[in-house]
């Protein structure tokens, strides 16, 4: 957790203050906070799982509002679309295909990852 405050300097970290040293003991980053199931992050540093959900959710938002939108701002409707997409804007592909696809292009402020064969 030595990363936590490198990373988002205006994390407040009070209210987690008491679960940093198990996760510092336990080696757990930001990074695993946020990309690993909680209940093996709380059972890899001995600590709630509740608590652990906590945190990653703060982490979330935290990351969300230094991105510039709100927990509503891009919210993703009951049909797993994005609601507004007609009003966002897009970064193209050059492919015609994979633009239709996704819309458009990427949606900007968005971080994207394409894998394939």
């Amino acid at each position: 957790m030595t990363d936590l405050l490198h990373l988002l300097p205006d994390f407040h970290l009070q209210p987690y203050s008491h679960l940093l040293p198990s996760l510092e003991k336990a080696l757990v980053t930001t990074a695993d906070l946020l990309e690993l199931d909680g209940s093996y992050v709380a059972k890899r540093a001995q600590v709630p799982l509740a608590e652990v959900r906590k945190l990653a959710d703060a982490l979330l938002e935290t990351l969300h509002s230094g991105l510039g939108f709100g927990s509503n701002e891009h919210a993703v409707d009951n049909k797993g679309g994005l609601e507004g997409a007609d009003t966002w804007q897009c970064v193209s592909t050059l492919d015609d295909r994979l633009d239709a696809a996704l819309a458009g292009g990427f949606p900007l402020r968005y971080l994207s990852e394409v894998t394939g064969e």
